[in-house]
C-alpha cells in the first residue's frame, strides 16, 4: 500500500518513492514542457527552455504554461491564506488538508522537497488511501507529471534514473504521459465543481511556508 504525508513537528515527510525499475519511453529534457491552454500541450518535451522561472511571467502567459491542476491549486492555496503571490509556491514546503461537511474524502495540497501531491483521500483505520491523488515535480514554479495514485494502484508517468536531485534529464513513460494530461483535466474540474475554495470548507491541517 502507498503511503503518504504526514505531519510531524511541523514537517512534512513524504514516504512515496518513484518506480525506477518501470521501462521508460523516452529520455528528453526537462525543460520544454508546456502548459495545457490554448492548444499547447504540457506532455511535449523538447531541447527548448522556457525562461528561468515561470514566476518571471506575466500572470496571462504563465496560465497558459501551466498545468490546469496547478492551475486549482494555486486558487485554494489562495482562497486559505498558505500563499498570497505565487513566490509562495517555492518557500519550503507546506501543507493544507480541507475537508467539506457531509462530504467523506479529504483534500490534500502539499510540498515536501520537490514533490507536490494535490489529492482527495478516503481513510481506513485512519490510513489515507489516495482516491485520486497526483504527484508532480516542481521545478523553478511548473509542475510536472510524475504519476497517478488510486488507491492501490499506481501510473508512472516520469522518473530519474540519477541520483535524486539530478533534474538535467527525465525518463518519460509517453502512454502514460497522456492518461495524466487527460486525468488532470478531468480532476481540475471535478475539484471546481466541489468548491474546495468556498467558505463552508473546513481547514483540518495548515503549515505555512517558510521565508
Amino acid at each position: 500500500m502507498v503511503k503518504h504525508p504526514e505531519i510531524e513537528e511541523g514537517q512534512i515527510y513524504s514516504k512515496i518513492q518513484p518506480d525506477l525499475k518501470r521501462e521508460s519511453g523516452g529520455k528528453e529534457g526537462l525543460q520544454g514542457i508546456s502548459g495545457d491552454e490554448k492548444g499547447a500541450d504540457p506532455m511535449q518535451f523538447s531541447g527548448t527552455e522556457f525562461c528561468g522561472s515561470c514566476l518571471e511571467m506575466p500572470e496571462e502567459q504563465r496560465k497558459t504554461m501551466i498545468l490546469k491542476i496547478q492551475q486549482v491549486a494555486e486558487r485554494v492555496l489562495r482562497a486559505h491564506g498558505v500563499i498570497r503571490r505565487i513566490e509562495d509556491l517555492l518557500k519550503g514546503e507546506w501543507f493544507l488538508k480541507l475537508g467539506k461537511p457531509g462530504f467523506e474524502k479529504k483534500f490534500v495540497i502539499a510540498r515536501s522537497g520537490e514533490e507536490i501531491f494535490v489529492g482527495l483521500y478516503s481513510y481506513s483505520d485512519d490510513t489515507p488511501i489516495p482516491d485520486p491523488n497526483l504527484v508532480l515535480l516542481s521545478q523553478n514554479g511548473f509542475w510536472y507529471p510524475q504519476r497517478i495514485e488510486e488507491q492501490f494502484d499506481e501510473t508512472v508517468c516520469s522518473f530519474f534514473t540519477g541520483a535524486y536531485g539530478d533534474y538535467e534529464y527525465l525518463n518519460v513513460i509517453p502512454e502514460n504521459l497522456e492518461k495524466f494530461q487527460v486525468f488532470q483535466r478531468d480532476f481540475a474540474r471535478v475539484l471546481m465543481e466541489q468548491g474546495w475554495e468556498g467558505p463552508e470548507v473546513e481547514v483540518i491541517e495548515k503549515i505555512m511556508p517558510k521565508n
